[in-house]
């Protein structure tokens, strides 16, 4: 793999910290898009990464700017790691380094990001992913990684030649970054698997505003977040979605099974009064399900509910 890639990492929080970390290890032309003090904290001080995967890792990258808008140069692969309701916005900003051959990897929620960022761009190849991984960004924007398991899985919506070429290459560039990276045959299928599991976890835990113990306690509130999962199973059923068969019980089964203290990033938002993704975990079900004519009750009545409390919160 050519080490003089052109690559740009938008969005250096948890996840776009580690990947952006990870791979300017290995590509020394990469730039990090941050905003304000932690922009200014990435020129003086790099990118700094604890890992429980990898260790301590501190990287200069080859250039750091406040807007993509900043880039001039066509880019040979463009990783994007921001909050769905960005996505646009990000886009929007990227399209001058963006060439027909880019590749473009959205690393985010949500079950759609792949289709938007392909139509907010109108050009470059557009990879699916899925992530899993604990990471976050620290007061000092350091970033850490929790735990021996941080696994990303690309894939194609559409297969061409030419994508099919553009996805080996994805694979090599983060295979050569130390990334544990994985071509997946039904990408769709991994998306959702996870979009699943967050339409219950991410809307239960914000609905109660509570952790996962004060829920396990409560068995109606259980069987809430094992129906929200229900629904969104029936919604990729009638999408045909491929879920293999006994996804919401082995789920439910990890859900009784996490750590003490864990929540959810969407309540912590609701908690600070920023903008969540709520659109993203709840939002889109719903609009899905009502477009394919699919019963979402529970879903629908928290949606509306969250949507009314987050009236007013800032971005």
């Amino acid at each position: 793999m050519n080490k003089n890639l052109k690559i740009t990492v938008v969005g250096i929080g948890g996840v776009g910290g580690y990947v952006g970390g990870m791979l300017a290890k290995r590509y020394p032309d990469i730039t990090l898009v941050a905003r304000g003090k932690r922009r200014e904290s990435l020129q003086e001080k790099g990118l700094r990464l604890h890992s429980g995967l990898n260790g301590e890792i501190e990287v200069r990258p080859g250039r750091i700017v406040e807007s993509a808008e900043e880039i001039q140069e066509i880019q040979d692969m463009v990783i994007i790691c921001v909050k769905n309701y960005s996505l646009e916005e990000v886009c929007q900003s990227l399209k001058g380094c963006i060439g027909q051959n880019t590749l473009v990897l959205p690393i985010m929620n949500g079950a759609d990001t792949g289709e938007r960022a392909q139509r907010f761009l109108g050009r470059g190849i557009v990879i699916d992913s899925v992530i899993y991984i604990t990471a976050f960004s620290n007061p000092d924007y350091s970033v850490t990684q929790i735990g021996k398991y941080a696994e990303i899985q690309i894939g194609l919506r559409e297969e061409t030649p030419e994508k099919k070429e553009a996805l080996q290459t994805a694979w090599e560039c983060m295979k050569e970054a130390g990334l544990d990276c994985h071509i997946s045959q039904d990408i769709q299928a991994a998306v959702w698997e996870k979009y699943i599991f967050n339409c219950g976890y991410n809307v239960i835990t914000t609905y109660y505003m509570a952790m996962v113990e004060e829920l396990w306690k409560d068995q109606e509130k259980c069987k809430e977040f094992r129906q929200l999962m229900e629904e969104a199973y029936q919604v990729a059923m009638a999408k045909h979605i491929h879920i293999r068969e006994g996804y919401v019980d082995s789920k439910y089964d990890r859900f009784m099974h996490l750590d003490v203290g864990s929540t959810s990033s969407m309540k912590r938002d609701f908690e600070g009064g920023k903008a969540s993704e709520l659109e993203t975990f709840s939002g889109y079900l719903v609009s899905e399900a009502e477009r394919l004519q699919v019963p979402v009750p529970l879903s629908e009545k928290i949606y509306q509910d969250l949507k009314q409390r987050s009236i007013g919160f800032r971005i």
